[in-house]
């Protein structure tokens, strides 16, 4: 069910999601900083002895002057921080002015499941790296029970209740959760979910990873 939301929440928005570019020179500065053995940044002078790249070619990427440096670059600057490129492209991605996320209306998605009997509306954006998570609301009609759930290998869900009354079917076990109480599990293992209240269950859904 959880590549079924996927779908079409990235169905839902395709066309609507902004192209974006790896920030190189914020993922070199954080690493300066994160690098250092002091509480002052690793200078440019010590990449630039490290990697035998020009100094000044390292400030006009630092700075974003130089958007796409060259994969052979690239590759001295991962070596020079101890790092893979595949890493130093994650954090590349990841880089956002401030680290803060604001999702705002127009990129939050809905989808009702009728025949399912329950809804889901996104409360994070849309992924950008693997370091994202989702964070979603459900609602669950009054005494449904879910199909069989299971997300991929080494994923993590955590669902915290706000009104209604939960059984949980985790493996060969079942658990009640009450308003204001939360679980958190290893959705790789199968699992099922049944509202066992006379009310609509609401609750708050996060996955990792994200779900789209």
């Amino acid at each position: 069910m959880y590549e079924e939301i996927g779908k079409d929440l990235t169905e839902q928005k395709k066309g609507k999601r902004p192209v974006r570019a790896p920030h190189w020179g914020k993922a070199i500065k954080s690493l300066l900083i994160h690098k250092s053995d002091s509480e002052h940044p690793l200078p440019v002078s010590w990449l630039a002895k490290k990697t035998g790249i020009n100094e000044k070619n390292l400030h006009n990427i630092i700075a974003g002057r130089v958007r796409d440096p060259s994969s052979d670059k690239l590759v001295m600057i991962s070596d020079a921080f101890g790092i893979s490129l595949a890493e130093l492209a994650t954090r590349a991605m990841a880089e956002n002015p401030g680290n803060f996320f604001v999702c705002g209306y127009g990129e939050r998605g809905f989808i009702d499941y009728p025949q399912h009997g329950f809804t889901i509306q996104t409360l994070s954006p849309q992924s950008k790296s693997q370091r994202d998570f989702f964070f979603g609301r459900m609602t669950i009609k009054p005494f449904k029970e879910l199909r069989k759930w299971q997300f991929r290998e080494n994923s993590s869900v955590a669902i915290f209740v706000e009104s209604g009354t939960l059984e949980v079917t985790y493996g060969d076990q079942k658990r009640e959760v009450h308003a204001n109480e939360s679980v958190y599990f290893d959705a790789a293992v199968p699992h099922k979910i049944k509202n066992i209240d006379s009310i609509e269950a609401k609750l708050f859904i996060v996955t990792n990873p994200a779900l789209f």
